[in-house]
């Protein structure tokens, strides 16, 4: 009742342009231009990445043929531009942390018929996290394991490394540049779990890929999901 008074009072507003909100942090507007980034089928069965044709059915793209990644499935929900590239800057360069929740209600559809144990956030760099002040992949798998109903685990899987900005580096730059940067804390504790690993966006996979490495040594199944992907058409 409370809640509903205040909604009167104080009316919430769209997370992105500030007009009245009327599903879950964003406007009408604004929700129908996010939904139109959505990844449908068909994709690649393993990693997620949404194949040109409209047409067609989901099967293994190549790449996952030729170098299957250490991570049993991927999924994205949308793809990484429009007002999803607007919401995922106001959260991680904007300091923005109201836009999790939405962004995690958004992410929680597409984890389909995977049913993992756990939860697991893509981990900061301890000095990174000073720096910023927050992790957006904890902020948002903390809401997502909410929504879910399961465990959320943050702080055994670590970055051990600094690996800064991978913004314009290529893929087999990128691969360097996370490679061995992952490690776990009590890794006993995840035999036999099927890990959710939450970022906020892929690129090339590579760090989602590194994560899942280290999960799946420990003896872990790892499904993998973030809020966007870069896709490039």
């Amino acid at each position: 009742m409370l809640k509903a008074v205040l909604d009167i009072v104080f009316p919430p507003v769209c997370l992105l342009c500030g007009e009245r909100a009327l599903k879950k942090g964003f406007c009408e507007g604004c929700a129908g231009l996010i939904e139109k980034e959505r990844i449908t089928t068909p994709i690649c069965t393993i990693c997620g990445i949404p194949f040109i044709s409209p047409r067609g059915v989901d099967h293994a793209c190549g790449k996952c043929v030729e170098e299957p990644p250490s991570f049993s499935a991927a999924r994205s929900a949308f793809v990484f531009e429009g007002k999803v590239l607007d919401a995922i800057h106001k959260l991680k360069y904007g300091g923005d942390t109201s836009v999790a929740a939405p962004l995690a209600n958004l992410v929680s559809g597409s984890i389909g018929g995977h049913r993992p144990c756990l939860v697991v956030p893509v981990p900061l760099h301890a000095g990174r996290l000073r720096e910023r002040g927050f992790n957006q992949s904890l902020l948002i798998a903390r809401e997502l394991s909410r929504i879910i109903s399961l465990p959320l685990i943050y702080n055994r899987l670590k970055r051990t490394r600094d690996t800064g900005q991978q913004v314009g580096l290529k893929a087999l730059e990128r691969k360097k540049n996370v490679s061995g940067a992952f490690t776990l804390v009590e890794p006993g504790s995840f035999k036999g779990k099927k890990v959710l690993l939450v970022d906020d966006v892929v690129t090339t996979g590579a760090t989602l890929n590194e994560c899942s490495k280290v999960l799946k040594r420990a003896g872990a199944v790892v499904v993998a999901i973030t809020v966007a992907r870069a896709v490039k058409l």
